[in-house]
């Protein structure tokens, strides 16, 4: 067989396994304190216990696993403490983005923002895919900055996580997103209404900015 389909069939099996494990524990099918070893996971899915350490190690990277050393992984867990520390930090990644995007986009490119919006879901186990994720991802998209955008979707996944296992929305909680007038501003150039907005679309106080 050739090693080039092969490398991309082992690939593609990690990948599933990924999402399987990524959503049972956004789903809390998986106990936060159910210790996750590699042998079982590789047993439960039918891969090597390389490709099962390749999935693991890459949860932990995207901050849903927390590894122990010659024992296992675990469920990482959020309080509500860390996910007010986690808006915190985000806001400031955001808020630079929607900087650039008032400074250099292009309408075109602002529309692209809205499309976003009026793009329904198309599955709602997937935390990335939802239309708050989208809208918030493709705010640090229009930057052309690959570090800006990366840092930002591992917090969106954090928080979607926080949502998911808590059994409520985030989003929502506290009122409705801001996320069409975040929008009007950037179309205003208006730098200090579009933080505000964000400012209120991550539910923090003004003292916390």
């Amino acid at each position: 067989m050739d090693e080039n389909l092969t490398n991309r069939g082992k690939k593609s099996l990690a990948n599933n396994v990924y999402y399987k494990i990524r959503e049972a524990i956004m789903t809390g099918k998986m106990s936060s304190s159910e210790l996750i070893l590699e042998q079982s996971v590789a047993d439960q899915y039918g891969i090597s216990k390389i490709t099962a350490r390749e999935v693991l190690q890459r949860l932990c990277h995207d901050k849903y696993l927390k590894s122990f050393p010659r024992k296992g992984y675990l469920i990482l867990d959020i309080t509500p403490a860390q996910l007010n520390m986690i808006q915190k930090v985000r806001y400031q990644i955001e808020a630079l983005a929607l900087r650039e995007i008032i400074r250099h986009a292009s309408e075109a490119e602002i529309d692209l923002l809205e499309e976003t919006l009026r793009t329904a879901s198309s599955s709602l186990s997937d935390p990335y895919n939802t239309v708050n994720s989208r809208f918030h991802l493709q705010i640090a998209n229009l930057t052309g900055n690959s570090y800006l955008y990366d840092t930002l979707y591992g917090f969106i996944g954090l928080v979607c996580r926080y949502a998911m296992t808590n059994g409520m929305s985030v989003v929502t909680q506290k009122g409705q997103p801001h996320h069409e007038e975040i929008l009007s501003a950037l179309r205003q150039r208006d730098t200090e209404t579009a933080l505000e907005e964000l400012r209120l679309d991550l539910q923090l106080e003004p003292d916390e900015i």
